[in-house]
């Protein structure tokens, strides 16, 4: 599971990092379905939460966000599937992470499993094939909608809608209401629109080490 370690919310002067739910709810999917999980930043260490995210019940799962591996330590081909946590930090750090880039692009290469999460799919925005494309081009994706960034505010203080930006880059966006949980699975790519959409998306990429690639795209 990969967070940011991006903890300030533009020139705000407030604090954010990765959202607290999407990182719990589907970590508890994996270990239930009898997964080892990790959680990584890029640099390691302490990773930053978004206090907004944060309440009494999910406050057991914080040790989870200590001693974060980073970016740089991780070799894909041991693992079987990489989750890309949102929450507003990554907005800045995901995007044009070289490390992550890499990372996830080798992954991709060795047929691994890639999800992503409300503003998750923005560390998928710089990914190439091998043979020089977009890696979502063409991909039936989804993430946090224009509309979801409006309501709460922060339209005009990211740095970019992901919505627009998925767009741009060849993908098939598509969406549900607003707060309503819609997860998209094209392969071994899986993506979720927003925090009601994480256990779904956890649930597909179970489903997807469980079976193979033939039965999960049926």
């Amino acid at each position: 599971m990969l967070v940011t370690g991006h903890a300030a919310l533009g020139e705000t002067g407030q604090a954010t990092g990765m959202y607290l739910p999407e990182l719990v709810h589907p970590y508890q999917i994996f270990v239930q379905a009898g997964h080892q999980v990790e959680v990584a930043s890029p640099q390691g260490g302490q990773a930053p939460l978004d206090p907004g995210s944060l309440t009494e019940d999910l406050s057991a799962y914080l040790p989870l966000l200590e001693h974060t591996h980073a970016f740089h330590e991780i070799h894909p081909e041991a693992y079987d599937a990489f989750f890309l946590v949102g929450g507003h930090g990554v907005m800045w750090d995901f995007p044009a992470h070289p490390e992550l880039k890499q990372l996830l692009e080798s992954a991709w290469y060795q047929e691994k499993v890639i999800a992503a999460v409300c503003h998750g799919p923005a560390g998928l925005l710089s990914l190439t094939t091998a043979d020089g494309h977009m890696l979502l081009e063409g991909k039936q994706v989804t993430g946090f909608s224009n509309e979801e960034e409006e309501a709460v505010g922060l339209s005009q203080v990211v740095p970019f809608l992901l919505e627009d930006a998925l767009k741009q880059k060849g993908a098939q966006y598509s969406r549900a209401s607003a707060w309503q949980a819609h997860m998209i699975m094209d392969g071994s790519l899986i993506t979720g629109q927003n925090p009601a959409s994480a256990s779904k998306v956890a649930e597909a990429v179970c489903v997807r080490l469980r079976f193979p690639p033939a039965y999960a795209e049926v």
